[in-house]
């Protein structure tokens, strides 16, 4: 059974909800880190010869179009984050409209080709923005990544497997990342901050299982947990533990996972999909 790896693929200083500490006016004076901690990563992946997923960010994308190039030469997808890391239930419909447009224009631009799928940053198309959902299906997006079954970002209720949402302007794939069932809620197994604190052992047999069952399990990084700048001083707790909490373990769990599973990009597992999924659901 084949796996998902994707990565968002953004800068260390896109991080939502601290506009006060990394200001949008100052982005262009940081010093990037994007393309040296991206380089180590595909080094990594390329070393099991697997296929990811990058969500590429049209800030990244606008000042590094030669980083992007490179990830597609190297047969990796090309997806979509937004431009400048906005949370999408803050956008208006028009703003969201006007945002994909600017990303599908930039990304065709560098690499000949429309970008299929979309995450939104921070999984920030909820029960508030589900007309973004829509708009993605009309604007031609095959798939979403957004909607994850987690408390705070998103709702638990959401299938936990590949399974596709009707819309009234067309359907969408809906890819969630993998998560562990546990007495407290759920837990984000397949996120990178669950990669860095989840042992090994739990990690790789709920990947088993979801195998067993002919079900991929999807993992998602960022290209700051693998080198490069650890965040600006003055970061809230809560926020710090969430992106550097065991971030030292990164590389040699990743490592792990590469050579126990296959992982192929989100577009190569769909046109190979030979079964509808479980689930199908109308329009959240």
């Amino acid at each position: 059974m084949i796996n998902l790896l994707t990565v968002d693929l953004e800068d260390w200083f896109h991080i939502c909800e601290v506009e006060h500490l990394l200001p949008r006016e100052k982005w262009d004076r940081f010093p990037s880190t994007v393309v040296a901690d991206t380089e180590k990563l595909l080094s990594l992946v390329a070393q099991t010869n697997s296929r990811a997923t990058f969500f590429v960010l049209g800030y990244v994308a606008d000042n590094y179009p030669d980083l992007i190039k490179r990830i597609h030469d190297l047969g990796h997808e090309i997806g979509y984050h937004g431009w400048d890391h906005e949370l999408v239930y803050k956008l208006s419909p028009q703003e969201f409209r006007q945002i994909l447009h600017r990303g599908i224009e930039c990304i065709e631009r560098l690499i000949g080709k429309r970008p299929i799928g979309f995450r939104a940053p921070q999984w920030s198309i909820n029960k508030g923005s589900r007309w973004a959902l829509e708009i993605l299906a009309e604007e031609g997006f095959v798939y979403d990544s957004s909607l994850a079954p987690l408390k705070i970002i998103g709702n638990e209720s959401y299938p936990r497997i590949p399974w596709k949402i009707e819309t009234a302007r067309g359907n969408l794939w809906e890819l969630p990342p993998l998560t562990l069932k546990t007495p407290f809620g759920h837990y984000p197994a397949g996120g990178s901050w669950g990669l860095r604190l989840l042992p090994y052992p739990i990690l790789k047999q709920r990947v088993r299982e979801f195998n067993r069952r002919q079900l991929p399990t999807l993992f998602y990084f960022h290209p700051r947990e693998f080198g490069g700048r650890k965040g600006p001083i003055g970061l809230p707790a809560s926020k710090k533990f969430a992106l550097y909490g065991g971030v030292w373990g990164s590389k040699s769990q990743f490592v792990k996972l590469l050579a126990d599973f296959r992982f192929t990009s989100i577009e190569n597992y769909l046109s190979e999909f030979k079964s509808p999924p479980a689930f199908t659901c109308s329009s959240i």
